[in-house]
């Protein structure tokens, strides 16, 4: 695909995946904004890129319409990437209702009013592409301690199929992207409820046998070429998908 000159919004853009996706686009000419809440990272991401960086919390409506404003003054959106999410788990009883809530207000429904912010115009030029970041724990899950980081995105996962089937008609792209555990801040700023019911964030070394930024890009850009809806980096997903079905057990 040719993305010189297409305008990409790209939330949680200042870090992680979302940063390695924006540098990638601006590396194939791409107009790329991105948002994200943090705004110490946002900075330096939008200068050592060269794009144009909103603060937005997406949980937020009047955030994402001046996202929406900023973005499509550039042009019309072509690529909308709703990437931005956070990580929450431990004993599924210590883990207080607020803390759903606030999980499920970024992950789930700051996906959905930030593809709302923009589907409307896509609909209107029958043009665009949508790229959901899910996890591979949306598609298997078996950490019994990550419950309502799983739903979510077993959430997304759902939305994706739906507006992928609604979409396509309307020449409207869709892609869910489901990266296993990868090299980024984002695991090491889990939270989790223990045995006492007390907050505590992870600070842990993860290694060097889970997928690298690079990696996970690498597969987001042979997917879109692809017109893939399902770009995963877990080996042998389809047998995997095929065994649980069958079963129907985690275990």
């Amino acid at each position: 695909m040719d993305f010189s000159g297409k305008v990409a919004v790209i939330t949680g853009g200042a870090d992680g995946i979302g940063l390695g996706a924006a540098k990638a686009f601006k590396e194939r000419q791409a107009d790329v904004v991105i948002a994200d809440i943090n705004t110490d990272k946002l900075a330096a991401a939008a200068l050592q890129l060269g794009v144009t960086p909103v603060r937005c919390d997406v949980s937020s409506d009047e955030d994402l319409s001046v996202l929406s404003g900023i973005a499509t003054a550039l042009g019309p959106v072509d690529i909308v990437m709703a990437n931005a999410g956070v990580a929450l788990g431990g004993r599924f009883e210590k883990i207080p209702m607020s803390e759903w809530q606030r999980l499920f207000d970024v992950n789930v429904m700051g996906v959905a009013r930030t593809i709302n912010a923009f589907l409307p115009e896509m609909i209107e030029r029958k043009k665009g592409t949508i790229i959901i970041t899910g996890s591979s724990a949306g598609l298997f899950n078996s950490n019994g301690m990550n419950a309502p980081y799983a739903a979510s995105k077993y959430a997304l996962q759902g939305m994706a199929k739906a507006l992928a089937v609604y979409g396509r008609p309307l020449g409207i792209q869709v892609h869910y992207l489901a990266p296993r555990m990868t090299d980024t801040a984002f695991p090491r700023s889990s939270v989790a409820w223990g045995h006492k019911g007390s907050r505590v964030t992870s600070d842990v070394d993860i290694g060097s046998d889970f997928d690298t930024v690079a990696d996970v890009i690498r597969a987001l850009f042979n997917g879109i070429e692809a017109n893939q809806f399902l770009i995963s980096l877990t080996k042998d997903t389809n047998e995997q998908l095929a065994a649980f079905a069958n079963t129907q057990s985690p275990f």
